[in-house]
């Protein structure tokens, strides 16, 4: 009984060690039953009977108590003794390993826990008595682990029973501990919902891992993280001072053309610019540069990026003939479909309610920027729409396509309101700023483009190059185009057009209006009832020119203006010669034709006599009987025309009309004024004229003065000249070919106009001095006459002599022609009856078939 005694205590003792040890030990590492000291001996054991757990944990109760008795299932004493004896040969490893299992075991420390503890510990003692009792047997213990491992409160099943400290151990190591969870080496605890998350650790990229979408196949982790790729693969830093050039150009070259490569958050540094010809797309969001700037460039790759708080694509560099940056394709391929849906490659909304935005600020929905430095011919282009209909795409035989539309801007306004109260409103505005003039290039504001889509092709006709109109009825307008602003060259500007079949470059339309003031009292018409082209003020028809080149004038500005007034420079002022007319010029009775500015000097018919002036004094009259008196003159504007050609006529008419400028409707007392210097024509040649110069009234042929007529009414009979800008050709032979009706101070003012001729009339034609065209003067080829219907009054021949039907009745006398004795005798052949007065004899002369004769006078008593 002393060695069973010895042994009880041994235990006890051990247990009690145990049970201290555990109070004070809360979570030690798991021990490693795989030891030596825990594996089977190979000394033969007897085999221990079977026991149930209550009587194993009954047992273990016992000898915490102290009892001196073993339990009925504990071996003998022999084989209690032979067992320690056994134990005692290795007493160092013996001890060593009690002390490691009391050492290692983690348990719970409360009292209860305590006592559960010791009970284990005796269940051990006998499973290492029971160890080298069955040391002899040859087989290694395999037991059948119980699922979720063994622990302080497990009940060990009958199976174990038998079972040695080195089998339990080897169990214990391949089964879950408490202690095990969430411990290093240890185990994962599950959640409520009996998941676990396990941290790992080494190569897992051969494990493989599902989708929890339905119909999801496993795959491995390294074909998921391909998909992927990222910087950090690579080595990259991202900490602003270490070099990440050989990371980024390392993960370029790992992964195929157009790929996607992550950067993850940090500070990007590059001592070296990346360098492939193969694209990638870089997605860096977070990531920046060393002074916190967005990364914009990597090279010619193009990077996605958030940007100032929203997504941001962009390429730095370009190499030639690079795909855009961003590139969207919408193929639509369906039928049928909602009639009226419109479906979008792309669509942005920007909605901006009352206060979505602060006072004043620009919301651009969207933006497109160019910034361009560059030469040469190509074109740059901020914003390009292209809308195509390809050349098969009637091919399918039905018939007529969709419209299609390469751009469309509509800008809607539904509070019904007026502009002043709901606000102004732009369709589309297109702004151009530059300075300076454009001698070779073109600044376009807006460039409309209309042409075949190739040369080799039909010319395409197009309908309607630019339409404005209504879609509906439901607008008037009150300014179609308005043009606003300053401009140095034209408002609109046609002159670079190519008409085609003479087509007009401007067509508004017949009886429509052409304004020329805000106010639209000043515009041209088109009467397509008259065929008439119409001058409008208000309601005053000005000005009419008929089909056939009549022009009608009608004058309300009585005494405050003239009806025509040239000014500039031409060889002729009214050039009537090409037309064929028996009167070249009509003038009312009472009207004037002035031959200097001043309308000092003029003709005029008033009262049955034609009359010419200078100043308020009679010059010379002729009455309807021929009968001349020399006295004294007059003169007096409103249409003016400024020429600028010094080598053409103002005013050319051609053609057949009745009268080739007809004033008698004009009421004005000039009918025509020409400048001091200027002289009217009678012929083709501008060989005879008239003309007022240095003070004196003159008739002229060929340059030499036939007969002049200075401001006292005195008369020189010698000598003559004619000359084209301005030219109307007439057909309408019953009709006038200029018409001056109305009221005005001058009807034709010729003063302004630099030029030698102010009139010309062709060869045949006459000037009439009052309506009924009885009193005339022109020239025919007998010279320049003056006549009261078909009688002629006054001529004057190419050689200046000058023939009366009446006689002349000068107021101050006749003053002959003054010429030395020798001058009087060189006459060529002087027609008899002319008389001169011979200077050296004081006295006049006579011609006579004699010869020269001189008169006798006697003085004035």
């Amino acid at each position: 009984m002393a060695p069973v005694l010895k042994t009880r205590i041994l235990l006890s003792a051990c247990s009690g060690l145990l049970l201290v040890w555990s109070v004070h030990t809360f979570a030690a590492p798991r021990p490693n039953h795989l030891l030596p000291q825990y594996q089977q001996s190979h000394q033969a054991a007897p085999e221990i009977p079977h026991a149930s757990a209550s009587s194993l944990r009954a047992s273990s109760t016992s000898a915490f108590a102290g009892s001196t008795t073993f339990p009925a299932h504990v071996p003998s004493e022999r084989s209690g003794k032979e067992a320690l004896a056994r134990g005692a040969v290795k007493s160092g490893r013996a001890k060593e390993s009690l002390r490691t299992l009391g050492v290692s075991a983690p348990l719970a420390a409360t009292a209860a826990t305590a006592a559960t503890a010791a009970t284990a510990a005796t269940a051990a003692t006998a499973a290492t008595a029971a160890t080298a009792a069955t040391a002899a047997t040859p087989e290694t213990y395999a037991p059948t682990r119980p699922p979720g491992g063994i622990d302080p409160a497990t009940a060990v099943p009958l199976l174990w029973q038998n079972a040695t400290i080195g089998q339990i151990g080897a169990m214990a190591d391949g089964s879950v501990q408490q202690s095990d969870k969430n411990q290093p080496n240890g185990v994962a605890g599950l959640d409520a919902a009996g998941r676990f998350t396990a941290p790992v650790a080494g190569d897992v990229t051969a494990a493989t891992a599902g989708s929890a979408l339905s119909g999801a196949l496993k795959r491995p982790l390294s074909a998921r993280f391909a998909e992927q790729p990222s910087a950090g693969d690579f080595g990259i830093t991202l900490d602003g001072t270490s070099d990440d050039s050989t990371a980024l150009q390392a993960a370029k070259a790992a992964v195929p053309a157009g790929s996607m490569v992550r950067i993850p958050a940090g500070v990007l540094h590059l001592a070296t610019p990346l360098q492939s010809e193969t694209p990638t797309l870089w997605q860096i969001n977070g990531t920046t540069l060393a002074d916190g700037a967005p990364i914009t460039s990597l090279g010619t790759d193009v990077i996605e990026s958030t940007l100032e708080g929203g997504k941001y694509f962009a390429r730095g560099e370009s190499r030639a003939d690079m795909a855009p940056v961003l590139r969207k394709d919408l193929d639509v391929t369906h039928t049928g479909g909602t009639t009226g849906f419109v479906m979008n490659l792309e669509k942005g909304n920007c909605t901006i309610p009352a206060e979505g935005a602060a006072l004043n600020d620009y919301v651009w929905c969207h933006s497109t920027v160019l910034n361009s430095s560059a030469f040469g011919g190509g074109q740059h282009v901020a914003q390009a729409s292209l809308a195509q209909r390809p050349a098969d795409a009637l091919a399918d035989g039905k018939g007529s396509r969709s419209q299609i539309w390469a751009g469309y801007d509509e800008a809607r306004d539904e509070t019904g309101q007026a502009s002043s109260v709901a606000g102004s409103m732009v369709g589309r505005e297109v702004d151009v700023y530059a300075n300076g003039d454009d001698p070779v290039g073109w600044r376009i504001g807006l460039q409309l483009q209309i042409a075949g889509t190739s040369a080799d092709g039909t010319p395409g006709k197009v309908g309607k190059g630019i339409a404005i109109g209504n879609n509906d009825a439901t607008s008037t307008y009150g300014t179609l185009i308005d043009a606003a602003g300053r401009f140095d060259t034209a408002g609109i500007d046609l002159s670079r057009s190519t008409p085609v079949n003479n087509a007009p470059v401007l067509n508004i339309g017949a009886n429509r209006n052409l304004a020329f003031s805000d106010d639209h009292k000043p515009h041209f018409q088109f009467d397509s009832a008259a065929y008439t082209l119409r001058y409008w003020y208000d309601t005053a028809n000005l000005l009419a020119i008929g089909m056939q080149g009549d022009v009608t004038t009608s004058i309300s500005n009585a005494g405050s203006g003239v009806a025509w007034t040239l000014n500039g420079q031409a060889q002729l002022g009214l050039n009537l010669s090409g037309l064929n007319a028996p009167e070249a010029l009509r003038l009312a009775a009472g009207q004037t034709l002035s031959w200097e500015p001043t309308a000092v000097v003029h003709s005029g018919f008033a009262n049955g006599k034609l009359t010419e002036q200078v100043a308020a004094g009679v010059a010379r009259t002729l009455d309807t009987s021929g009968n001349e008196t020399l006295p004294g003159s007059l003169q007096n504007s409103q249409t003016i025309v400024s020429l600028t050609q010094p080598t053409a006529p103002a005013y050319v008419a051609k053609g057949t009309a009745a009268i080739g400028l007809d004033t008698t409707g004009l009421t004005t007392p000039e009918a025509l004024r020409v400048a001091d210097g200027q002289a009217i024509s009678w012929e083709h040649t501008a060989s005879v004229q008239t003309r007022y110069a240095s003070g004196q009234l003159q008739d002229s042929q060929n340059g030499t003065p036939l007969r002049t007529l200075d401001a006292s009414g005195n008369e020189t009979v010698t000598g003559s000249t004619r000359n084209s800008g301005m030219t109307t050709s007439l057909n309408n032979s019953a009709a006038s070919a200029i018409t001056l009706t109305g009221s005005a101070g001058i009807g034709v003012n010729l003063t302004g106009l630099s030029t030698s001729n102010a009139l010309r009339l062709g060869d045949g034609q006459s000037v009439a001095w009052e309506p009924t065209a009885v009193m005339t003067t022109g020239y025919t080829a007998t010279g320049l006459t003056d006549a009261k219907g078909s009688t002629p009054l006054r001529q004057l021949d190419s050689n200046g002599n000058e023939t009366l039907a009446g006689t002349i009745t000068p107021n101050a006398g006749v003053h002959l022609p003054t010429f030395s004795r020798a001058t009087i005798k060189a006459q060529p052949n002087p027609a008899p009856g002319v008389m001169v007065f011979d200077a050296e004899d004081d006295a006049p002369a006579i011609y006579t078939s004699a010869g020269w004769m001189l008169v006798g006078l006697s003085a004035l008593p």
